[in-house]
């Protein structure tokens, strides 16, 4: 059962700007059980192939451009490698410390404000200057520095990335899209990485498939509330959670 509601939590905390590691972790403390970082890992797998379903037009408009040899979507696909090279960096030097935090509700706590406090700012944000093919490669490394610190429980990668690519001056349906693709090999990266460690079972099949459908969801819902000007709603939310995990966990 506990494998079915972290399936749950990841698929639709995963593009909610409001950290699916940190709520996997909250929901691990509750059931009182170790947090396993190999399990959490596969099901950002999951959550790889719903974004990878709900971008497929812009995913096969890059690959398309890249065969042809089309330099702005060669220049597209380069900023996005560039954009994951932080967080590929980070996972790979510091993943011990990382899994370290995710014992720390404390820090969780305090992470879940910081997102809190960039979801309230992100609103006011709408500078409309740039969009996701004129966007220049420092751009696309600041938002992947930002990405970098989604690696910290209560830190989200949407909300980080968002917030990075909007303060920068994209539009907002291109941010959208930005963060969605630049999350591709990350998500994929970090289940790959980590799934010689888990021992699978029905439920975490099942887990999985859960968090697929989920994730869904939750793609359609941040697109809906980023565009429609309502992220200060995950905002409100990540302090009521932080005031929550700092009180009583």
């Amino acid at each position: 059962m506990e494998e079915l509601i972290l399936g749950i939590v990841q698929g639709l905390t995963e593009f909610l700007p409001i950290s699916s590691s940190g709520h996997l972790a909250i929901f691990t403390a509750l059931f009182n059980a170790t947090p396993d970082v190999g399990y959490f890992a596969f099901l950002h797998l999951a959550t790889f192939l719903a974004v990878l379903i709900f971008v497929k037009a812009e995913v096969f408009e890059i690959v398309n451009g890249i065969t042809k040899k089309e330099k702005e979507y060669l220049n597209l696909a380069s900023k996005l490698a560039l954009s994951t090279i932080p967080a590929v960096f980070v996972g790979l030097f510091f993943g011990d410390f990382i899994e370290s935090v995710f014992s720390s509700t404390l820090l969780i706590g305090v992470f879940l404000s910081i997102t809190g406090i960039l979801m309230l700012l992100s609103d006011n944000l709408n500078k409309n200057l740039k969009t996701i093919k004129s966007i220049p490669y420092v751009d696309a490394l600041i938002i992947g520095v930002f990405q970098a610190f989604s690696v910290l429980p209560g830190i989200s990668r949407s909300g980080t990335t968002l917030f990075a690519a909007l303060f920068l001056g994209m539009n907002k349906e291109d941010a959208v899209k930005y963060s969605f693709l630049m999350s591709l090999p990350v998500t994929f990266g970090a289940g790959i990485l980590e799934l010689q460690k888990i021992t699978f079972s029905s439920e975490q099949v099942l887990g999985f498939v859960i968090s697929f459908l989920t994730g869904l969801l939750g793609l359609y819902l941040v697109k809906k509330m980023v565009i429609g000007g309502k992220l200060k709603i995950f905002g409100y939310y990540c302090f009521l959670a932080s005031f929550f995990v700092i009180m009583f966990l």
